[in-house]
C-alpha cells in the first residue's frame, strides 16, 4: 500500500476529525501500535490547529497519508495562510511536534504553509 490517500477540508476546527480519523485507519493498517498510532493522531491535530490559526478565510486544509513499504507513514498538511510563514521552532507546538513524531519539516510557498510529519511503525526508528 504505497498509493497516497488526499483529503480535503474546510479550514475549520470542527472538520479536523476527518484528518484524525484518516490518520487512525492508515495507521492501523499499517500495524502501528496505538502508542504511536495516537501519537500520530495528536500530531495531526496539533498541525491542523496551527494552520487553522492562520488560515485565509474560508480556505482548505489540504492533507496527504503516504504509507510507505518500509513501515513508515509521511503527512502533509497544508494550507493558505495569511502570514506566509513558517512556524517558529522555538515554540511549545513545535516541541510537542518532534516529541510525536519521527521527523518534522515545515516550508512556505507563495503563502502555502506545508507542514511535513514522518512516523515509523516501530519508536525507535532513527533516520540515518
Amino acid at each position: 500500500m504505497t498509493t497516497p490517500i488526499r483529503l480535503t477540508i474546510p479550514a475549520s476546527a470542527q472538520w479536523v476529525v476527518l484528518i484524525r480519523t484518516a490518520t487512525t485507519a492508515v495507521c492501523a493498517r499499517m500495524d502501528f501500535s496505538m502508542d504511536r498510532l495516537d501519537d500520530l493522531r495528536l500530531a495531526v491535530d496539533e498541525v491542523a490547529s496551527m494552520l487553522i490559526k492562520d488560515a485565509i478565510p474560508d480556505s482548505e486544509i489540504e492533507c496527504e497519508l503516504l504509507p510507505g513499504e518500509d513501515g513508515r507513514l509521511d503527512v502533509t498538511l497544508s494550507t493558505h495562510t495569511k502570514a506566509g510563514v513558517l512556524p517558529a521552532t522555538n515554540s511549545f507546538s513545535w516541541t510537542v511536534l518532534t516529541a510525536l513524531v519521527d521527523d518534522v519539516t515545515a516550508t512556505v510557498d507563495a503563502n502555502q504553509l506545508s507542514i511535513h510529519l514522518r512516523a515509523s511503525a516501530s519508536e525507535n526508528t532513527v533516520d540515518a
